[in-house]
């Protein structure tokens, strides 16, 4: 069992909350490290915080007790695993790799799994230090930024929340869609729901959040999009599309369970992002959307 610990931030100034514990923690279970946290044992400067919360410099930063199971040790990736991700590169540099992440594929452990992508990184590259720079839902593909260097880490999720990297991501949404472009302008909240499960909505009271959606083609009862999420929060695009009436098919959580022919899938995809001194890179499109889409246009 580990000791309380106090712990003053430093060069992990910048990190998520939780990403923090759990190298702190190495061996306590995800799921022990998250209860922590929202049950208020772990402080920041004496205050209760939340997972996500970036820490700062010189934040004292209150640990707990907490048994150490013998599962300290990530387990390794199968070769079949291992060999998709390596196949699925689409650039590398000094400071980083760019992944066409396939869907299904969890990024981060949390609570109901112990280990994601994130933790098989540097098994799976054979190199150590390897981070991700941002996330994407498990049932969303495309492109995934993983960061060599603390440093390259830091400067690229600084990117991402200014703004800085493009992102556009093609989906296949439920009905067609009238308008060539427009932008949904809805602010955006977290809750929870009685399971426990979290989940996005629109709120008056939720953060500022804007995507603005293309539309490339259409059928009678569904339509092929390109969105540009301008902000940069959960479930964005997903949330949007709904609110604007046109869910994504195959979307658990926001979508149509009665559109018939329902997809194996989320219809999904980060396509594309520009990322400066690097330019422009694209995920090549899943070829399961093509043929779903297919399958959709010859229904009408």
């Amino acid at each position: 069992m580990t000791s309380v610990q106090t712990v003053v931030i430093g060069e992990h100034a910048g990190q998520r909350l939780d990403n923090f514990l759990l190298g702190q923690l190495r061996g306590v279970p995800r799921s022990r490290v998250y209860r922590m946290i929202r049950s208020g044992e772990v402080r920041i400067n004496g205050s209760r915080c939340k997972p996500n919360t970036r820490l700062q410099v010189d934040d004292r930063v209150r640990i707990p007790p907490a048994y150490v199971t013998q599962r300290s040790a990530v387990p390794d990736a199968t070769p079949a695993f291992v060999e998709l991700i390596q196949r699925s590169v689409i650039y590398e540099n000094d400071d980083l790799i760019v992944i066409n992440k396939p869907a299904g594929v969890l990024v981060h452990g949390g609570i109901d799994a112990e280990f994601g992508l994130a933790e098989q990184l540097n098994h799976i590259f054979d190199l150590e230090g390897l981070q991700l720079a941002h996330r994407l839902d498990k049932a969303t593909s495309g492109c995934l930024v993983v960061t060599k260097t603390r440093e390259s880490m830091l400067k690229h999720q600084k990117l991402f929340r200014d703004g800085a990297i493009g992102k556009t991501y093609v989906a296949i949404v439920a009905n067609a869609w009238g308008d060539a472009e427009i932008c949904v302008d809805a602010r955006l909240e977290r809750f929870h729901m009685p399971n426990g499960e979290r989940r996005v909505r629109v709120s008056h009271t939720g953060q500022p959040s804007r995507t603005l959606f293309k539309i490339d083609q259409r059928c009678a009862h569904a339509s092929w999009v390109s969105a540009k999420p301008l902000t940069g929060r959960t479930h964005q695009i997903r949330v949007h599309a709904q609110h604007a009436g046109h869910p994504i098919l195959g979307d658990r959580k926001y979508g149509s369970r009665t559109f018939r022919p329902q997809p194996s899938r989320l219809m999904l995809h980060a396509n594309s992002l520009r990322i400066p001194d690097v330019g422009d890179l694209q995920a090549p499109m899943p070829l399961d959307f093509s043929r779903y889409w297919a399958l959709l246009a010859e229904a009408d």
